[in-house]
């Protein structure tokens, strides 16, 4: 079986496969990777959010804000898609009661593109899904980590990938180690993007770990909000909007 990990890398998908061999690569649009994936993928697990809220935020981000604690902000609280699909930075913060991070605003782009491919390629919603790295290592972990913006941050989520898979471990330890010593690029991924690579993994990882399979197959997977009940569907995608983690939790 074969699942994979995408992470968002300031201009490209990082992607980290596992199932017979591991992989580590990029593809230029989330089109590539269901291209590339498709008929081989059991589960794809993206760092992007998927369903959006007609109004108001989403019950999995105040989940995922709640479960992270100090480290809440690495959780975007997503808006209506009518506020999403709007171009100009200032008329988006002013429907958004004028409140709208930089940061937010430069993934608008990249969550346009999940949605708009979401509700255009047959199929593809069956198998993708939304998850997030803090999340799951925050879940492996029993405690939000610190930041991943040092070495020690990286080395702690390496670490943990030990719990998903031991070969996926040992693959990205090496990885990690190599682009460090060398910062020429590796399949367009640069010492910069390190963090990405580990937090594909991740994903990757959670994945396998839990099983995933396509929706309409089971849906007894952990995902945030953990309520028991279907948490509120996306109005266009028809899909729960929901954070697939692997299980456990935060104290």
């Amino acid at each position: 079986m074969t699942y994979v990990g995408v992470d968002w890398a300031s201009g490209l998908w990082v992607t980290v496969t596992l199932g017979d061999d591991i992989s580590i690569t990029t593809h230029p649009s989330i089109l590539n990777v269901w291209h590339d994936y498709k008929t081989s993928a059991e589960a794809i697990l993206v760092d992007i959010p998927i369903g959006l809220p007609e109004s108001g935020t989403r019950a999995c981000d105040r989940a995922a804000k709640s479960m992270l604690k100090d480290r809440s902000s690495t959780i975007f609280s997503v808006p209506g898609r009518d506020i999403v699909e709007i171009d100009d930075y200032c008329d988006a913060r002013e429907a958004n009661d004028d409140s709208l991070g930089s940061q937010s605003w430069w993934l608008f782009p990249r969550i346009r593109e999940v949605d708009v491919f979401l509700q255009e390629v047959n199929g593809a919603i069956n198998r993708i899904y939304e998850s997030h790295p803090e999340v799951c290592f925050a879940a492996l972990a029993g405690e939000p980590l610190q930041s991943k913006n040092s070495e020690a941050g990286v080395d702690d989520r390496v670490a943990l990938l030990k719990a998903l898979d031991e070969d996926l471990h040992a693959e990205v330890r090496e990885f990690v180690d190599e682009r460090r010593d060398d910062a020429a690029w590796h399949h367009h991924i640069s010492k910069g993007r390190i963090d990405d690579v580990v937090d594909a993994a991740a994903l990757a990882g959670t994945a396998a770990k839990i099983g995933l399979t396509e929706r309409a197959s089971r849906a007894d997977y952990p995902a945030l909000p953990e309520t028991g009940d279907r948490p509120p569907e996306d109005p266009v995608l028809d899909i729960p909007m929901e954070i697939v983690f692997p299980g456990g939790g935060v104290s």
